[in-house]
């Protein structure tokens, strides 16, 4: 177990909180491996405290370290975990809820659960569009997101159809240089994972468009 890091002289911090804020740092720094263990404490601390927010970071913080360390199936399981967090605490549309939900159907996609990521992306992205507009962050990176995964599991047809979309709406709100700008048109360049076509169950799609501004 990790020694908990000490909060500085006078400030009043739980052992989950400083936990939390230790495997942020570190995962800063670029120690992956430390920062998931970190989390993981981090995990099991809030998870038997009492603070619901505390809980949420510190989800919020395993999840992705799961999927960056490659401890996929823990990764699906703790977005799981996760989005019914989120949709508890905030609320089914609150972006950070969305984004829950996003990272979960990239989880899912990781292990080969293409056809439900594809159809839970696609309603994180018209429930984001509805809720929030076609030019939040949530709302385009849930259509960008949907472009690759759409793109590595053999339909780059629709990939490229959300591409332009996604596209459209950013030269129209976003700036030049914008870092979500630059990565959606970066996204057309990139081929599809060939790692992904080790465990692809969706070669052939059989999903619909998943709204209708991307229609043809």
């Amino acid at each position: 177990m990790p020694r908990t890091h000490q909060p500085a002289r006078g400030a009043r911090q739980t052992p989950a909180r400083a936990a939390i804020d230790h495997a942020a740092a570190r995962q800063t720094l670029g120690d992956l491996t430390d920062a998931y263990q970190w989390a993981v404490y981090a995990r099991t601390l809030a998870h038997h405290g009492t603070s619901a927010a505390e809980q949420l970071d510190a989800a919020m913080l395993l999840a992705p370290l799961a999927a960056l360390t490659g401890q996929a199936d823990q990764a699906a399981a703790t977005y799981g975990d996760l989005v019914d967090l989120a949709t508890t605490e905030l609320g089914a549309s609150h972006e950070r809820t969305l984004h829950a939900r996003a990272g979960l159907a990239a989880a899912h996609h990781r292990i080969g659960r293409c056809e439900k990521a594809i159809r839970d992306l696609a309603d994180v992205y018209t429930t984001a569009d509805r809720r929030h507009g076609p030019e939040a962050p949530v709302t385009l990176k849930a259509l960008t997101q949907l472009a690759c995964l759409y793109h590595d599991c053999g339909s780059p047809d629709i990939s490229q159809r959300c591409l332009r979309v996604a596209a459209t709406i950013a030269a129209r709100y976003l700036t030049i240089g914008d870092p979500l700008r630059t990565h959606i048109s970066d996204i057309t360049r990139t081929p599809a994972s060939e790692n992904h076509r080790a465990v692809c169950t969706q070669l052939t799609p059989s999903w619909p468009v998943p709204a209708t501004s991307l229609a043809a």
